[in-house]
């Protein structure tokens, strides 16, 4: 599997004229999903800040692009590891979420009906909470005061999860978190 640190939904029909303008960043390829890309960037933060730029100019790129999520760490399971692989995923990131009011999203590609995501979102959201209380801090899941995001991404048995801040999501309002 090749590495992958950002997923990208296309608009519909728009996966082939997004590869064509995002090569200039990096690598994108499909994981197997219609109108998904995922890329490997070397500077991730100047990506974001020239699509930013881009979209104000009107870059023929927003014709095929609708939202961008960052990713941190990936990972590989099966659906009967899922909860154990995504959990240790989220154990090791739990510090690099701030403390105070967050949630985790699950945007699941394959398996369906067979990994419940509100459960599993839950579940991690719990686990985070728990990690920052060991530590003295205090956390709380709330969807409209959020200080950062936790993102879950799958495709079929392979995943990625990314923390995404409010501030983040300010400034560049393509990391759309559904």
């Amino acid at each position: 599997m090749e590495p992958w640190n950002v997923v990208v939904t296309c608009r519909r029909n728009g996966e082939r004229g997004a590869i064509k303008e995002l090569k200039f960043f990096g690598r994108f390829h499909s994981m197997g999903f219609r109108d998904v890309l995922v890329g490997h960037l070397e500077e991730r933060p100047r990506f974001l800040e020239e699509i930013r730029k881009g979209r104000e100019v009107r870059d023929p790129l927003w014709r095929y692009v609708r939202r961008v999520i960052p990713i941190d760490e990936v990972f590989s399971f099966t659906l009967e590891t899922f909860r154990e692989s995504l959990g240790v995923v989220i154990d090791g990131i739990a510090d690099r979420v701030p403390p105070g009011p967050f949630y985790v999203r699950l945007e699941r590609r394959g398996h369906k009906g067979e990994i419940p995501t509100p459960e599993v979102e839950k579940e991690m959201g719990g686990r985070i909470i728990a990690l920052h209380e060991a530590n003295g801090k205090a956390s709380r899941i709330d969807f409209k005061e959020f200080r950062c995001v936790v993102a879950v991404e799958t495709f079929g048995d392979v995943g990625g999860v990314g923390i995404i801040l409010r501030e983040e999501i300010e400034r560049f309002p393509f990391l759309k978190v559904p």
